[in-house]
Parts: structure tokens; sequence; C-alpha cells
């Protein structure tokens, strides 16, 4: 019997060697993974079955839904009211030579899917999930991946199969966003008025009153009055638990949200997506599953669906007993409603005579990035970690809870002679160069940076990047160097760009393109691009060789010091002796900052520049 039993383990092994594992690839943005793809397509012969998963913003070709505030929101609009001719017809999609096996899109990205889908008048959105579902190699944004909410709509499946995260200094600070939560009272509400909607109607009442509930309750523990906020900024106030005189777990009892409840909750919640389900089953609708495309007044939402079941995930890990429990902090946030601005600047007094003059948000947050990151090694065949800048390994290794059974530190591969780096104490009339609070307001720090970049930039050829810790800094540094002629020395010597706060991915690609084009024309000047530390041109954008032979970095990019999530990540590190302690794990997540920024300058081997740093 042992043999047999052992000839059996074998044979089970055997099989499940034989089924080849998938690889999900995940980086940091949309653009990140165009170059994966076409470092795939351009450098390796490498050829299997891929797939690139992305959001409807960048896949969407309906020029309504392309207009819309919100793609999301008007593309399930337009389905509801079967006015989406895309999407009856992405299936022509997956029949195109082009992106078979030996087509000339055989490895293919987002753009390449959305022009094949264009002229057939076929969702690539929907189209690029169905081909992901069988592909070998699927590119897709690390939220993807990581997030267990957007895991499940994209139907990733990572059991057994491959994940390589790229750009991972980012995963600790992501992994902690994905695993926490956050609802607001107007979400709850909304989720009340559903429920409420199915009661009518008669569906399913007992489950839907006990959601309702649930919404209701919350929603009006974060609208009480007299509610004390131990931190106040200028806008936004908020209180956390636990406290010296509140416990998360009493809190949990306060707010009835009991182990028995909780488990009425899932039990409805599962029943609930059960009769969903059977609509779908019952529909005429031949498209991919989504709750969004059955009759509205049948259902509830998938974003109601989502409220409910984000907080089931963040219950189930502050409840007494979880490994989990003592990783959160639990808040409520209050700031002015937005929109009441919009609302007053068009001038329109009815719009917002309605509207409550503060949101309330119910957050989970996790200080702890190895609750999402370790559920993920464990249902992995193997994770495979790439950055430039994780060091400190072992820190690093701590704070996402796993044990890399391999690390690999490898040295720069440019020769010492082809680069040149410099730090800058002080700036040409002696002042000190601290690009702190206190310092950066003053006009004699501003000027003397502005003659440092004018300098610089005289002596730089081709591209020039330059770097700050905040809009704010880049802002007022620009507006005085235009009033005292600064920026007009700097623009006899190179063409300007400046990174925009906020703004569209068109707009910002247009004025990617608009340096890259200007580099690349034969001119005397060269061009400088001023951006921020973690914006858009700091990570994750090649600038080899002419677009960029000098960065310049002005200052430290810190996190904001009083920020409560910081504040209270400094505080869990600290109480945890097994992680870096706050003040460290704090300098880290501003030397990663740094570091990435630098390396825009130097991509390979044969690339050469020169790296400045501005601080004393």
């Amino acid at each position: 019997k042992d043999d047999l039993a052992t000839l059996g383990e074998y044979q089970d092994a055997g099989k499940s060697a034989t089924q080849r594992p998938r690889i999900f690839f995940g980086t940091r943005t949309h653009k990140q993974v165009a170059q994966l793809v076409n470092e795939l397509r351009s450098k390796t012969p490498y050829r299997l079955r891929t797939a690139v998963l992305g959001s409807r913003a960048q896949t969407c070709t309906h020029p309504k839904a392309k207009r819309a505030e919100s793609v999301d929101d008007t593309c399930r609009q337009l389905r509801d009211d079967n006015n989406c001719g895309a999407y009856t017809g992405f299936r022509r999609v997956l029949g195109s030579k082009k992106l078979a096996e030996g087509g000339e899109l055989e490895i293919w990205d987002l753009e390449d899917i959305v022009s094949v889908a264009r002229p057939l008048v076929a969702c690539s959105y929907y189209a690029s999930r169905e081909l992901a579902a069988t592909a070998k190699l699927v590119f897709c944004p690390y939220n993807y991946i990581l997030d267990p909410a957007v895991r499940k709509a994209a139907g990733i499946e990572l059991e057994g199969n491959i994940v390589i995260l790229d750009e991972a200094h980012n995963i600790e600070n992501a992994a902690r966003d994905a695993g926490s939560f956050e609802v607001s009272d107007l979400q709850l509400a909304s989720l009340a008025h559903e429920c409420s909607g199915m009661f009518d109607h008669g569906i399913l009442r007992n489950e839907h009153l006990v959601l309702k509930s649930l919404a209701d309750t919350l929603a009006a523990w974060l609208q009480r009055d007299g509610a004390a906020f131990e931190y106040c900024d200028y806008e936004t106030q908020t209180s956390v638990w636990p406290k010296p005189e509140c416990s998360v777990d009493t809190l949990l009892t306060d707010l009835a949200l009991t182990p028995d409840y909780i488990s009425q909750v899932k039990s409805a919640q599962a029943k609930i997506e059960d009769y969903i389900a059977s609509l779908r089953t019952q529909s005429n609708e031949h498209g991919p599953e989504d709750p969004e495309l059955l009759p509205r007044d049948k259902h509830v939402s998938a974003g109601a669906l989502r409220v409910v079941e984000g907080l089931l995930r963040v219950l189930k890990h502050v409840a007494h007993g979880s490994k989990f429990a003592t990783d959160f902090r639990i808040a409520v946030v209050r700031h002015p409603n937005p929109e009441l601005r919009t609302s007053l600047k068009r001038k329109r007094q009815s719009a917002f005579e309605s509207k409550p003059a503060f949101i309330n948000t119910l957050s989970f947050w996790t200080m702890n990035p190895g609750v999402v990151f370790s559920e993920i090694a464990e249902q992995t065949r193997s994770i495979v970690l790439t950055s430039g800048t994780l060091s400190p390994l072992d820190s690093y290794a701590s704070e996402l809870q796993v044990d890399f059974a391999s690390t690999l530190e490898a040295n720069h591969v440019i020769a010492p002679s082809r680069f040149c780096a410099l730090a800058v104490e002080c700036g040409p009339s002696g002042v000190r160069l601290e690009a702190k609070y206190r310092t950066s307001d003053q006009l004699e720090f501003q000027d003397d940076v502005g003659e440092a970049i004018r300098a610089i930039a005289a002596r730089s050829p081709d591209g020039m990047l330059v770097f700050m810790p905040s809009y704010a800094l880049l802002n007022k540094l620009i507006a005085r160097w235009e009033a005292t002629g600064r920026l007009a020395e700097i623009r006899s010597h190179k063409t300007v760009f400046v990174e925009p706060q906020g703004g569209t991915k068109d707009q910002f690609d247009k004025l990617l393109l608009s340096y890259r084009k200007h580099l690349s024309e034969p001119n005397e000047t060269g061009a400088v691009m001023f951006g921020v530390f973690r914006g858009k041109v700091s990570e994750g954008i090649d600038f080899s060789d002419h677009f960029c032979r000098t960065v310049v970095n002005i200052g430290i990019p810190f996190p904001a010091f009083k920020d409560v999530k910081v504040m209270l990540k400094r505080e869990y590190n600290n109480e945890h002796t097994m992680l870096l302690n706050g003040s460290k794990w704090y300098d880290i997540q501003a030397f990663r900052a740094v570091n990435q920024a630098l390396g825009r300058c130097l991509r390979h081997k044969d690339d050469w520049g020169a790296i400045i740093m501005l601080e004393a």
C-alpha cells in the first residue's frame, strides 16, 4: 500500500508537471507594459500566445464613451441601452489573422489591438480579456495582480502560475494600498438605496435587507454629530482606531459587526451573487460575464457588490483572532465635498443645494504589505521581483513577509568612465541648497537654483531632466524664474517642457512626443523637461542616449511628514522589531524615489551622461 501511495504521488506530480504554468507579467503603468511588449517583440525570438490587460480608458473606441468623464460608467450605460455595436461584435477581433500565431501582431500591445478592432467596429477591451483567458503570457499593470478585487474581475488565476513584477520598488506601497479599503457615506447610501429597490420588487428580500441594514448602520455612524477627530489639517479631519480608550474589537462590537452578523452578510452576498449568475445564464447575452449587462431593475449594480465584497474582505482581517488583526488601522476621514466647488465655480446654485457639505469616508488601512503579498506568494508557483532600487533587500523581504529563495544584486553595466555623478551643496552665489519647506520660499534659494540650472543647461548637450520633490515647488520656481527673466535665459540654451500636474494620458503623451521630436531634429539647443519625483516622467520611461544626457535632482522627496498614513506607518514599524524602524523606513522611501529619477539617464552599457544633485 505504501508503494502504491508513493506511485500515486509521483503520477500526480507528473501530471502537474506537464501542465505548463502561465506567466503574469506586471509593471507599474500601461506605458511600461508597452515597453515590455516591445522588448519581447523586437529583441527576443521567444514566441508564445500573449495578451495585454488594460482599462477601458486605454482601449475603448466608442466616441461618446471616450469623451465622457467616466469611460467605465458610460460604457456600461451604452451597453445597458444596447447602443454599443462594438461590444456585440468584439469576437470579430479574435479571428484576426494579424493576431494569430505567425501573424504580424502575434505579440501585441493595447495600441495594436485597438488598431485591429477599430476598422472591424469591435470592442478591443472585451477582446483583450477574452484573449487573456487562453494566453500563456499576460502583461498588465501590477494592480491587476496585487488587488484582490481587480484580480477577480480580470479573471486572473494565480494558483500554480508564475508572477513577474517589474519596477518592484513600488510593490511595498502598492500592496498596502491593495490590502486597504475605503468606502464613503455616499457609496453606502447608494448601496442602501439599491437594496431597498430590490426589497420593494420582492427580490431576495431578506438578503437585500441584511445588506441595507449594514449600509445604513455604517452611514449613520459616519455622519453622527459630535465626532472627535485627533488629526486635523486645513480641510481634512481624521479619527483613527485603535485608541487608548477604544480598541478595534470594541468599535466593531459597538457597530454590531459581530462574527455572527458578518456571517449573515456573507451569506446574503453569496445568495445575491448566485441569483445574478442565474440571471446571466437565462440571459440571451453572449458577451463576457458582467452583471452590469443584465436588466438593471432586477439586480444591484456591480459597484454595490464591490462595496460589500471590500467590506467583507477587510472585516475578515480586522476581526478578533485574525493573524492580521493588529496590522490594520480603522479611520474616519471627513473632508469638504469637492462637487460643491465645481458647482459654485459654474454658479449653479441649484446644483449644490441638495449636496452634502462634507464627505465622510470609512477607511481600513493596512500597515503591512504582507497581508496581500504573502497570499500571492503562497498561491503562485514562482514569483520574481525586479528593480534597480530594491536595496536593502533584507528589510524589503521583511516588509512583504516573504523569504526569497534567490536574490541577486548586480553591478551596474555602465563603466565609471561613461558617467559623472556629483553633489552640489551651494549655488553660484553661495546660498546653501536645501530644498526644505522653510528654505524653498526664500528668494535667494530660488534664484540660485535657477542660475545653477541655467549654467548646467548651457553646458549640457541634447536632453536634460530636472526633478523636484513636489509640484508646489516646481510651480513656485517656474513662476519666480519667469518673473526674473531666468526662465528666458534657460530657454536660450534649451527648449523648456514642464510635466503637468494631473491632466489626461493623451495630454502627457503629446508633451512627451514633442520633447522627443524636438531632440530628434537637428537643432543647437536641445531640450529640458522639468518634472517631479514619483511623477510621470521620473519612473519607467526610457530616456536613453540623446533623450537625456543630464539628470538634475533638486532636494530629497521625503513623504509628507504630517500625512496621517505616513505617521501611522512609522509608528507601526517602530512597534515591530523585525521591520526597519520608522525613521529608516521613511528615509528609504525618499532614496528609492531619488534613485529612480537618477536612473532615467543611463539606460544601456553604451549610454553616457551626468548626474547632478543640487542638495546640501
